[in-house]
């Protein structure tokens, strides 16, 4: 079976009126061509689960810095075997991240997280270390958006500085769980 892959994609518009959206990478590559349709202020997107090329749960837009922050947070608390949520803000929907050995269970819910209205998604499982760098990578991806589509950015928005700060907390704690990795102490 193929691995679990974590990414997101940012829509060129507002969702709602039936915008395209691009994956995290290709936006990154081509966002010369696609800055001047962006705003960092109100830029919507939705987390991808893809498994072997096939996205697992349909998308759902959220804003996409409040909620990718939400994810990155989450990195060091896994890693020190705590669950976590990432829950959406203009919608029930959210995604519950249980650690349990060295994988990852992941869950997409509607509702309540331990109590879900619906599963969209049920502990699809990722190794520890492969949901940190994954995680983090999407982190800095989002990041050269942002500073690709507003440079100023970074000093104005609180969301904007959080995810800097828990990107940072996040690869801190990826650095040291490889470590343990590599002397034995982990799986």
């Amino acid at each position: 079976m193929s691995s679990l892959e974590l990414d997101f994609v940012v829509y060129l518009g507002d969702p709602e009126e039936g915008v395209p959206a691009m994956p995290s990478s290709k936006l990154v590559a081509e966002i010369g061509q696609h800055a001047s349709r962006l705003q960092a202020s109100s830029l919507y997107g939705a987390l991808t689960f893809t498994r072997g090329g096939k996205e697992l749960v349909p998308r759902k837009s959220d804003p996409i810095l409040p909620l990718l922050t939400a994810v990155v947070r989450a990195v060091r608390y896994i890693i020190d075997g705590e669950p976590e949520t990432a829950l959406f803000g203009e919608s029930e929907y959210g995604v519950l991240f249980e650690p349990t050995g060295d994988d990852v269970f992941i869950s997409f819910f509607s509702g309540d997280p331990y109590e879900p209205d619906e599963l969209l998604l049920q502990q699809a499982a990722i190794k520890v270390g492969k949901f940190a760098e994954q995680v983090i990578a999407m982190g800095e991806r989002l990041k050269i958006i942002l500073e690709k589509v507003d440079p100023t950015y970074w000093k104005e928005d609180d969301h904007a500085r959080s995810l800097s700060d828990f990107l940072d907390e996040s690869k801190e704690a990826h650095k040291t769980f490889l470590l343990e990795v590599e002397r034995g102490l982990r799986v």
